[in-house]
């Protein structure tokens, strides 16, 4: 396990904030209940997902380990820490979480929005499942820290909703610095070299912004990038690769890849 460390200082916050980062662990999970059937389907995902030679269930709480004995402040998922929506799956993160007792923002990911079997359908109709992680709304999540905001959006299929948008414009005007998490991130010239070598065959899949998408999740992108924006910082994933990188002057992107982590540092200017 890789940690990477990092600091976003945000002016007027009061106290420092520790933060960790995590993305695509790809947790593929049976239990002794599931059919035979379906413990061969799910060993062959959780072979496919395995994190330097072990599986990614075992890594995950390695993580959490790690991040308990930090002492920090709020757990931040950006997506895909689960392979695929399934009873299994979603007690054993629960259940993990749970008991570490961390603070935990999850955000929905193109893989929490799948089956087993990956039968076809809207990615959001598992939203209910995910009740428990992600409250009522797992569209669009808001913390309140006082001198900042947590602003969790899904844009797992590319796809800002109209009611996203509105959502995301009465927060920022209230005029307090914002840090986003979303499991896209966005199209940056900081992240596209990188993105390039990895995802050649396919970038566009790997990047929200591209003139391709529909114009809500375009006017999305010119929000969080306007000279006003309240955005500080971006909190991402789905390249599988870790990323560093400025989407505005001054404003860093981050990126975290399976088995690594971020270790982040808020703090004011003081």
């Amino acid at each position: 396990m890789t940690v990477n460390k990092a600091v976003i200082t945000i002016s007027g916050v009061k106290r420092e904030y520790r933060f960790w980062h995590i993305s695509d662990v790809h947790i593929a999970y049976a239990s002794p209940d599931d059919s035979d059937e379906t413990q061969a389907i799910i060993k062959k995902r959780a072979n496919k997902w395995k994190i330097d030679g072990r599986l990614s269930s075992e890594v995950f709480s390695d993580i959490l380990d790690e991040a308990k004995k930090s002492n920090t402040d709020q757990l931040i998922i950006t997506g895909d820490c689960l392979d695929y929506c399934s009873e299994s799956n979603l007690k054993y993160i629960t259940d993990n979480l749970k008991n570490h007792g961390i603070p935990t923002t999850y955000v929905y990911g193109n893989h929490e929005g799948i089956c087993l079997l990956k039968t076809p359908g809207d990615p959001r109709r598992f939203y209910p499942s995910y009740s428990e992680l992600m409250g009522e709304t797992p569209d669009f999540q808001v913390q309140d820290f006082g001198d900042f905001l947590m602003i969790a959006v899904d844009n797992s299929d590319h796809y800002i909703r109209e009611e996203q948008l509105d959502k995301l414009k009465e927060q920022f005007a209230k005029g307090v610095p914002v840090i986003l998490l979303m499991h896209i991130p966005l199209t940056t010239e900081a992240i596209l070299p990188p993105l390039l070598e990895k995802w050649s065959k396919n970038p566009a899949y790997f990047m929200l912004g591209t003139d391709t998408e529909p114009e809500t999740t375009r006017e999305f992108c010119r929000l969080i990038t306007a000279e006003n924006s309240p955005v500080v910082a971006i909190f991402a994933g789905h390249v599988h690769f870790m990323h560093e990188g400025e989407f505005m002057p001054g404003r860093m992107q981050y990126t975290a890849a399976p088995g690594c982590c971020w270790n982040i540092t808020v703090k004011g200017d003081n």
